[in-house]
């Protein structure tokens, strides 16, 4: 007679999260109160094909693998917004940093509003972050729109290579804003 084995199977889930930049010391104390730029992260928008918890990897133009036992430690959209405000904190020295929706008494000076339209890596080992983003001065008016086209090649074939690459395209967009967003403050300090 066959046995059946009744002890549970061990999970083979492995769960993934992007990383922010690393706070040094230095931009640590200098952080610190020391600037009074507010800044309101959101909405950030994904498109509905990475509205998942498993890793998705994307083969040819119009085809996706989905990875059944990689999977994102918490809803993407939370953390890329998460990772950009950390890492938009680190690169403006500000702790004023409020997640969208906030309250009224919290309007930021800039609100930053990010439409990823892909944000996943290919099957030759190159990650994509493609999105539009706006910069929102006060309550409703725009500044400066963009879109940005970003690529990193990975380390190895790795889900955990690709997702340290994804966090590396972050890293630049956030660059990318906070260069913006110095620039609106240059020109406001020159005209002012």
């Amino acid at each position: 007679a066959g046995c059946i084995s009744l002890e549970p199977k061990p999970d083979p889930s492995r769960f993934f999260s992007l990383t922010p930049l690393p706070r040094t010391g230095q931009r640590a104390q200098d952080a610190a109160g020391a600037n009074t730029l507010a800044l309101g992260i959101g909405p950030i928008k994904f498109p509905g094909y990475l509205d998942r918890q498993q890793f998705v990897t994307r083969i040819s133009q119009n085809r996706f693998a989905v990875a059944e036992n990689d999977r994102w430690a918490e809803p993407l959209e939370e953390n890329f917004s998460r990772v950009l405000s950390q890492n938009l904190s680190i690169l403006l020295q500000t702790d004023r940093i409020v997640a969208y929706p906030w309250i009224r008494s919290q309007q930021p000076t800039y609100q930053v509003q990010v439409e990823v339209l892909r944000f996943e890596p290919n099957a030759e080992q190159i990650v994509e972050l493609w999105g539009r983003w706006s910069i929102i001065e006060g309550t409703n008016k725009t500044v400066s729109v963009r879109e940005t086209y970003l690529t990193r090649p990975t380390r190895d074939k790795s889900t955990e290579a690709s997702v340290a690459a994804l966090s590396e395209t972050v890293a630049d967009l956030s660059r990318e804003i906070a260069g913006a967003i110095r620039n609106l403050e240059g020109g406001k300090r020159s005209s002012g």
